[in-house]
């Protein structure tokens, strides 16, 4: 599955809303969600600006899953949505994010994040998890650039084909030693354990701001195993470099997440 695919699956944005005074060639919007905000039109017309210059299109755009979410920092809104860049059915929508700041007198500034790559697709990946909902963002101005885990340089390459015979039957391939278990970190100090017993020694509880995803492999580019509910109690069973936490029950590991995604981390 792409990064695209697992961005996709992970934060389904499924609110409605039906856009207005759009002029005489509308963009194609799907599943526009609907804000409070009267600035909300004036941030969608700043959004598709940036789409528009960034992939150069001159005629209607279809977005899908469109939604506009006022931040922590005043003055602000994040619109997050996906795009279709060919307008063909059978292209994918990639998601994107653009963050639109509001200057008394002046047009407004838009930002935009669009996943056209890998390593743009984990950046939106992060960029919709912290600012995809109502108060979200950095409390402040000055908090432009927050801590994020780290976004792998590059992604695991593509199964080698297999290897055929003179005769047209398949040679088996040559055994492979088994992956080496990643290093333990010693830069997260887990919480300690309550003198009532009350958490299990290495217990950690998932943020209650939003729900959290397991993934398979640490590193952020993971298939998603799980999704926790918010304010989950999970089991670390291992560490893994960048911050990465082996997660699941106690008798069952489930994945990796990463310890930003932990409450009061």
């Amino acid at each position: 599955m792409t990064v695209y695919g697992m961005i996709l699956r992970a934060l389904p944005l499924a609110l409605l809303l039906t856009a207005c005074d759009e002029g005489p060639n509308p963009p194609q919007r799907q599943g526009q969600a609907a804000s409070a905000d009267p600035r909300a039109e004036a941030a969608l017309r700043a959004a598709e600006e940036r789409l528009r210059a960034r992939l150069r299109v001159d005629g209607p755009m279809m977005l899908r899953a469109v939604q506009v979410h006022r931040q922590a920092v005043t003055e602000t809104l994040a619109v997050c949505g996906q795009i279709n860049t060919s307008g063909r059915s059978d292209e994918p929508f990639i998601p994107y994010v653009a963050v639109v700041s509001f200057e008394e007198g002046q047009a407004p500034r838009a930002d935009l994040h669009l996943a056209a790559s890998n390593a743009e697709a984990a950046r939106v990946y992060l960029e919709m998890v912290d600012r995809c909902w109502d108060g979200g963002g950095p409390p402040n101005a000055r908090a432009t650039v927050r801590p994020l885990p780290p976004i792998p340089n590059e992604l695991p390459r593509e199964v080698p084909a297999p290897n055929v015979t003179d005769n047209g039957t398949f040679a088996r391939p040559a055994p492979q030693a088994a992956p080496a278990m990643p290093t333990v970190s010693p830069q997260i100090a887990l919480p300690p354990v309550p003198a009532d017993g009350g958490l299990n020694p290495g217990a950690v509880m998932t943020t209650s701001r939003h729900p959290v995803n397991i993934r398979a492999t640490p590193g952020g580019g993971g298939v998603v195993m799980k999704v926790a509910p918010r304010g989950s109690l999970l089991q670390v069973h291992g560490e893994a470099p960048g911050g990465w936490l082996q997660v699941g029950s106690e008798g069952e590991v489930w994945g990796w997440l990463h310890s930003s995604m932990l409450e009061g981390r």
